[in-house]
């Protein structure tokens, strides 16, 4: 992802040497989050960030348990590597010390040792990179949330939502919107009203509550889009029913695997077109699917499902 070039290489060099203190640690983490959210009002916890994108999050790295999971790595091959007198001489001087109530020895280095006694006897390995990931997947389950929206929503089937989300092919600025849609952060007048940032949860287009349904699917011209886009999606799936409109268009999450590339591609930038642009017009909607099909193989069957609809209107 874009963000990691914020972070230099020789980071990841020095903390397998070095703990990394807890106040850069931070900076790092505010500098990614900043970058992450400039422009947005609601955010989402970095805690939910770091997890998979199977279960919400986006994958971020996390740059305290990362450094500690390098750190920790090195120390046990050092401890495990009998070929280095050094090291061995190392560890034998200090584990006695290290087990002692009324140690002197740093802080971080008495973190390592109990870290590698807490440890299972699969993280012994020799595969350096697997075992890295094995310690931080450790460190990372002791920091686990559960996404607010599927607290709130628990009947979905986020992970089939998750999964269908970050599907390839999909414009990532359309996967952008969608996700914070899902999220249920994008700035509505309800949302503002209820943390008293704003007089009126009316919607300033048309004086109906502005919820996030309302404007994807009621609000003014972009009821026509909302029309549209249920018609392109009976015809791309005819065996289609009303609800599995709103299943797909306003969830993400088709009852069938049926042409689902094509639902999901659909749906992701009807959404995206609805929540970003201030006017709706059938015309531009329609032109933005077919500019951004030509790219696409996989959506071939929409271009020419937009011919016909561009026929009969």
């Amino acid at each position: 992802m874009a963000y990691k070039r914020i972070l230099p290489v020789e980071l990841w060099y020095v903390v397998q040497i070095l703990s990394l203190p807890t106040k850069y640690s931070t900076v790092l983490d505010r500098a990614i989050r900043f970058y992450v959210w400039k422009g947005y009002f609601y955010k989402l916890s970095k805690t939910q960030l770091h997890l998979p994108k199977t279960k919400g999050g986006l994958q971020l790295t996390a740059i305290k348990e990362k450094s500690q999971a390098l750190l920790t790595q090195n120390s046990l091959r050092a401890k495990q590597d009998e070929s280095d007198p050094m090291d061995n001489k190392f560890w034998q001087k200090h584990i006695p010390l290290l087990c002692s109530k009324t140690t002197i020895l740093p802080q971080s280095l008495k973190m390592i040792w109990e870290a590698i006694e807490s440890y299972s006897p699969t993280i012994a390995t020799n595969d350096k990179n697997q075992n890295t990931k094995i310690i931080y997947s450790f460190l990372m389950k002791k920091n686990v949330q559960i996404p607010r929206i599927v607290e709130k929503l628990p009947n979905q089937r986020w992970g089939n939502i998750w999964r269908n989300m970050h599907m390839a092919n999909i414009p990532t600025a359309w996967k952008t919107t969608v996700y914070c849609y899902l999220n249920q952060i994008i700035p509505t007048e309800e949302k503002r009203h209820r943390h008293n940032l704003t007089d009126s949860p009316a919607c300033k287009n048309c004086g109906w509550l502005d919820t996030l349904k309302h404007r994807v699917t009621n609000c003014g011209a972009a009821k026509t889009i909302w029309e549209a886009a249920k018609v392109l999606l009976v015809k791309i799936w005819p065996d289609s029913q009303i609800h599995d409109c709103f299943q797909t268009l306003l969830v993400l999450d088709p009852p069938t695997k049926q042409n689902k590339f094509v639902t999901i591609w659909l749906a992701s930038g009807f959404l995206h077109y609805q929540l970003t642009k201030p006017l709706h017009k059938i015309e531009e909607f329609l032109h933005m699917l077919k500019e951004l099909e030509t790219k696409n193989d996989k959506s071939s069957q929409i271009l020419k499902e937009l011919r016909l609809l561009e026929l009969n209107r």
